[in-house]
């Protein structure tokens, strides 16, 4: 493998929240925990399903607040204002009040890899996969999922001042969770289920799997 596949793999499943939209912060941080089980534990094959479906099931209930059994979308939007203050607090270097593109990409893991030249090679590809594998829970993404980390700065800076304040951020973090609970819901009802919360994270995952196959193989055939 070469240090730029590395590097693509990296980026991709670092940045397929934003790609796939399919869940929250929260509800990716225990879709990525419970795909790699417990720590020290990757060998132990036959244990991980179940310990996936344990995370799953925790994170599930840490996030039904009013423990009804469903999640609503206010339970999920709530917790917007308060991460978008962390971001800031974390990422904001120069203290100034605002974030700059340099500081947004600031701890990132591993250095942005820029898709979007391969961005109708990807949706193409795994398009094809979708078909091929009949799996209705990957999703197949659009080319503009794959913008360049300065066009989802822009996309986020909605006064084009250069720069992202608190409450741009409390904006963006508010579409995300929305998006998040449209997708979920898959019967409209305005709850998302247990039921309905494990499939998004099976879909999740077979979306990561797709669209990180056809990264490497579009990465391959750019090297013969």
């Amino acid at each position: 493998m070469t240090k730029f596949t590395k590097r693509l793999n990296i980026a991709v499943l670092a940045g397929l929240v934003a790609t796939t939209a399919v869940l929250s912060v929260p509800q990716a941080m225990a879709d990525d925990r419970a795909d790699r089980g417990p720590r020290g534990g990757g060998h132990h094959g036959g244990q991980k399903g179940g310990n996936g479906e344990a995370r799953l099931a925790k994170m599930f209930a840490r996030l039904d607040v009013n423990e009804d059994g469903v999640l609503s979308l206010t339970e999920l939007t709530d917790p917007t204002a308060a991460k978008a203050a962390k971001i800031l607090a974390r990422k904001d270097a120069d203290e100034d009040g605002v974030l700059s593109l340099e500081e947004m990409q600031r701890n990132r893991h591993g250095n942005a890899v820029d898709l979007s030249a391969i961005a109708d090679e990807i949706v193409a590809c795994v398009t094809d996969l979708a078909a091929e594998a009949g799996n209705e829970g990957i999703v197949v993404p659009t080319a503009a999922d794959f913008k360049s980390s300065e066009d989802r700065f822009n996309e986020v800076d909605t006064s084009g001042d250069g720069s992202i304040d608190l409450a741009e951020l409390e904006a963006a973090g508010l579409a995300k969770a929305n998006n998040a609970f449209d997708r979920m819901d898959a019967d409209e009802d305005g709850s998302v289920t247990a039921e309905e919360f494990g499939a998004a994270h099976k879909s999740r995952r077979a979306t990561k799997k797709a669209i990180r196959q056809c990264v490497q193989e579009i990465n391959d055939d750019s090297e013969v």
